[in-house]
């Protein structure tokens, strides 16, 4: 038994160590320094040899091993072994895709016979995956800062102090399950039903495996974005892309930074949301939420947010009982 549970454990730490060598992870060692070049390269173009002062922050022991870092690192490790226990292996995108595939079938869905050419459809396919995937990322990150009941779980992401690539991976597994849910169930969907309508047509466009866009994003500095860099596309740009400086903000602490860049790729959704705020390379920003969670350490990221969720709860079914109370109280005339 015990010999089972140790490799086990093994297994999945080393599984989550891999991500340093995957290429479909953002802290791959590739994207880690491929962001780095990115902004040397960027800044130095901008302001010369006094722009590679900003990137300090990005090799800075202090930052890499600051407390709220630490943090970061064993969420990663703690949320990876949880996460494998919760979800069980059963429960994959296959197994949906296939359910699904045949769901559209006896709804009457069939092949469309279009005659199209293959890359056709594979290049509309990948530009359907993309922006369903990006959108919905989008539209549940929305939701967790609208809902209290989800802030109360998200709170853990935005008490980082400082930011470092691995910030990605602090998240409550309660936020964890919710994405895995929303991954499964936007891709699957999006698979299946260009399945039924391009039968032996359907693949992505990928690069070493990984889809197109997704490489792109990490290979241009996708870690810049949890990190001390501060890099502007410039506000052109920016009202379509998603730049650090942006997501930055979105980490701030200041009341006029609240709820703003929602987005992962694109910034058209929060455009359309009205939740777009312009970067800047000269913005100063303090990370957190000001609140108590950013002091905890990992037992405290955990347990804060179920305390602030059924306190929530509590709250709301104090208050509908004495309003349904209010409401039955007898008036004077019928006393």
């Amino acid at each position: 038994m015990f010999d089972a549970f140790a490799f086990w454990l093994l297994e999945e730490l080393a599984n989550a160590g891999s991500s340093l060598f995957d290429l479909s992870k953002r802290v791959s060692f590739v994207y880690l320094i491929s962001a780095s070049i990115v902004a040397f390269v960027l800044l130095w173009w901008r302001y010369g040899n006094t722009g590679l002062n900003r990137l300090r922050t990005y090799f800075s022991w202090r930052i890499w091993w600051h407390s709220s870092s630490r943090t970061d690192y064993v969420l990663w490790l703690i949320n990876r072994l949880l996460l494998s226990v919760i979800i069980p292996k059963t429960l994959t995108q296959t197994v949906w895709i296939s359910w699904l595939f045949f769901f559209w079938q006896e709804q009457g869905l069939s092949n469309l016979a279009l005659g199209w050419p293959d890359m056709l459809v594979v290049a509309i396919f990948t530009l359907c995956y993309f922006l369903a995937d990006d959108f919905s990322r989008f539209f549940v990150h929305w939701c967790m800062h609208k809902s209290p009941f989800l802030w109360a779980f998200h709170q853990v992401h935005h008490s980082a102090t400082v930011l470092t690539p691995f910030t990605v991976f602090r998240t409550h597994p309660v936020e964890g399950l919710l994405f895995f849910f929303r991954s499964l169930l936007v891709q699957s969907v999006v698979i299946s039903v260009f399945l039924v309508f391009f039968p032996y047509q359907v693949s992505l466009v990928q690069v070493f495996g990984v889809l197109v866009t997704t490489f792109l994003f990490n290979a241009l500095g996708a870690n810049l974005r949890h990190s001390g860099v501060v890099l502007s596309y410039g506000e052109k740009i920016e009202k379509w892309l998603i730049s650090p400086a942006q997501h930055q903000i979105h980490h701030s602490n200041a009341l006029h930074h609240y709820d703003r860049n929602f987005g992962v790729m694109l910034a058209v959704w929060d455009r359309i949301f009205g939740s777009w705020f312009a970067g800047s390379d000269d913005q100063t920003i303090c990370f957190g939420t000001g609140q108590t969670i950013d002091h905890l350490g990992p037992w405290g990221q955990y347990t804060q947010p179920f305390t602030s969720f059924f306190s929530l709860v509590s709250h709301r079914v104090i208050s509908l009982f004495k309003k349904r109370k209010k409401n039955h109280r007898p008036t004077a005339n019928q006393s």
